[in-house]
């Protein structure tokens, strides 16, 4: 069978292939490319998003300017004859959008008034190295040699400094309150999160998520430190005002870098009935100004705004402020205000999805687990078929179906279409990557994961998720950076020290370990890790007392099957522990999915037995894996 890669290869030439034919055809639209590769419009986008980051639309833009670049450099038409030649209808238009992408007009290339990048990189190097003419770096072979190194050397960092500045990057800050009554602080938050979530739609434009801005809250940090801080080069800040029926906003955006420079200052106000409007306009506004050219989904998004019942949308605005406090009072009172937004409008998606994403994350703890699942599931759909873009919705279903109901193509296809609808979405990033840990595949794993922390980069657990991704692929040295800095996050992070003591384990480093694993929480699951360390240390007997005690325990009260069987598993309890693992396994009980990724059942692996409680959970067995990887 053929390998992933090559199906994906054998994919994307079809693709170049097919509008490569009908390049010449300004009619040619994604519908016809769907159509002649046997997919639906959205299966097509939802591919091509995956392998490329591009749309079907700016793809075919890219092609026909590729063609049209080469087509100038060999000066075979005029500009416009080039234009119509690869498609465009109108030469205005293809001058604009070629100057956009490669930073100089048509003509300029045509008339052959462009060095190649390579060209001017190796004459700077021959610049810098022989200011003064000498002919030793044109004669002499080490000459040669080295103008080939340093040229190497310059367009790595070309290519580097190309890679890090390729997507603009934004923050918008906390707004401030200026409706003088601290009661009105839900419906600026909602304000803040409103416009953080509307500018995250936007493909090329990395926004920092909600969690880390909010760090800055009444901060008296410089602009360029708060930008350091979330590695952005543009801030955004402003103000909300509400009065009766109307909504006010103020927006500044600022250029950090070199120096502060406001780019844009503008006001925005309303009917509240019209606040979806005024947020898109602000952020049309934003893209404008950062010149951020807008794809044809995305413009379409930002047009196509409905009025809202400004009772509906307070009361949702409430309900999230309080669900985002996390503690049971405030869940049970985000809760009610979520129930009196759907009884007052019950055609708004809005609360349907505050809901469910409230009973699937916060619900666990408030709530019987079946409870908070059937309440999660009923909402996210009933969000999603009232609007197919609310990313909130499918972040909720995807965790549902990833960690309760163990469909692994349903999870797939809810993280596919929650990062579709908004590519800045941290949460499905972070959790996509612990799907991609269930199949092995380490390359998404890690990839998903780096992108939630480059948009929530003060989130201490997303940053050690990443630490314990890097150790499961057997990169220690990046496995202790990150969990280092996590720990510089909040210096109490677990899974910050569970990975160092895990690396420390593997380095031999035997006392460090079992320190770092003291600085666990207490509780059964970090106990089960704990006793791991004792007997990787050679303290046996440690690890026994905590299996008696767990044993006891379990007379008493459930203890969960998957934490007994791990300590099972280590302490060579074998039959004890795959009895328990598949106890485990028939109750769902988590973390029992992640017993591959867990170091603690590496001696379970040679074991028949364990092949077929993976392929009890239609995971792939550990042969599979194995072959797999060789």
């Amino acid at each position: 069978m053929e390998n992933l890669s090559s199906l994906c290869d054998q994919f994307l030439k079809k693709i170049h292939q097919n509008i490569e034919d009908n390049l010449g055809d300004e009619n040619f639209s994604v519908s016809n490319l769907a159509e002649n590769v046997g997919l639906s419009r959205s299966m097509l986008h939802r591919k091509l998003i995956k392998l490329t980051g591009k749309s079907a639309s700016d793809l075919i833009k890219e092609i026909r300017l590729i063609r049209a670049k080469k087509l100038l450099e060999n000066d075979v038409a005029t500009v416009s004859e080039i234009a119509y030649q690869v498609g465009f209808r109108s030469p205005s238009y293809f001058n604009k959008v070629f100057k956009k992408r490669y930073k100089v007009s048509p003509g300029d290339v045509r008339k052959g008034t462009i060095v190649h990048e390579e060209e001017q990189l190796v004459s700077k190097v021959q610049n810098k190295m022989n200011p003064f003419g000498f002919s030793f770096f044109k004669s002499s072979r080490l000459g040669l040699v080295l103008i080939l190194i340093l040229t190497l050397v310059v367009m790595g960092l070309y290519v580097l400094e190309a890679i890090h500045s390729s997507k603009t990057s934004i923050a918008v800050l906390p707004l401030h309150n200026l409706t003088g009554q601290a009661d009105n602080d839900y419906f600026v938050d909602g304000m803040h999160d409103a416009l953080i979530g509307e500018l995250g739609k936007i493909g090329s434009l990395r926004v920092i998520s909600r969690t880390s801005t909010l760090h800055f809250r009444e901060s008296d940090m410089m602009l360029k430190d708060i930008a350091d801080a979330l590695g952005v080069n543009r801030i955004v800040e402003g103000s909300v005002f509400m009065a009766d029926d109307s909504v006010r906003i103020i927006v500044q955006l600022i250029d950090v870098f070199p120096e502060e420079s406001h780019v844009l200052v503008n006001e925005y106000s309303d009917k509240l009935s019209n606040v979806l409007a005024v947020q898109s306009s602000a952020v049309r506004d934003i893209a404008q100004k950062i010149d951020i050219e807008l794809s044809e989904k995305e413009e379409q998004h930002l047009a196509n705004t409905r009025t809202v019942n400004p009772e509906t949308y307070k009361a949702y605005l409430r309900g999230m402020y309080y669900l985002n406090q996390g503690t049971k009072e405030s869940f049970d009172t985000g809760i009610n205000y979520l129930h009196q937004a759907i009884k007052t409008d019950p055609g708004d998606p809005f609360a349907y999805a505050g809901l469910a994403l409230g009973y699937a994350t916060i619900g666990h703890g408030q709530l019987n687990a079946k409870e908070a699942f059937l309440q999660a599931m009923l909402a996210a759909n009933k969000a999603i078929k009232l609007d197919p873009t609310i990313d909130e919705a499918y972040n909720a279903l995807s965790l549902l179906y990833l960690y309760q109901a163990w469909d692994w193509p349903m999870s797939e296809e809810a993280f596919e279409n929650a990062i579709a609808n908004n590519p800045n979405n941290a949460i499905a990033h972070a959790h996509f990557a612990w799907y991609h840990i269930l199949f092995d595949d380490m390359k998404k794993s890690i990839y998903h994961a780096k992108k939630a922390v480059v948009i929530e980069p003060l989130s201490a657990s997303y940053t050690s998720w990443l630490a314990l991704l890097y150790f499961h692929n057997k990169e220690y040295d990046e496995a202790e950076f990150w969990a280092r800095k996590a720990l510089e996050l909040k210096d109490d992070v677990p899974y910050g020290n569970l990975t160092l003591g895990w690396v420390c384990l593997q380095r031999k480093m035997f006392h460090k370990a079992i320190e770092y694993h003291k600085k666990l929480p207490s509780g059964a699951y970090w106990e089960t890790l704990l006793g791991y360390a004792y007997v990787k240390a050679g303290q046996r007997e440690k690890a026994i007392e905590l299996w008696n005690e767990f044993e006891e325990l379990s007379k008493k009260q459930e203890v969960n099957c998957c934490y007994r069987g791990m300590m099972a598993a280590y302490l060579g309890f074998t039959d004890k522990a795959f009895e328990l693992l598949n106890n485990a396994c028939d109750n769902k009980s988590y973390p029992v999915s992640y017993i591959n990724f867990y170091p603690c059942t590496e001696d379970l692996r040679n074991d028949s037995r364990y092949n077929k409680l993976m392929q009890k959970m239609n995971l792939p067995s550990n042969e599979v894996l194995i072959s797999s990887n060789q």
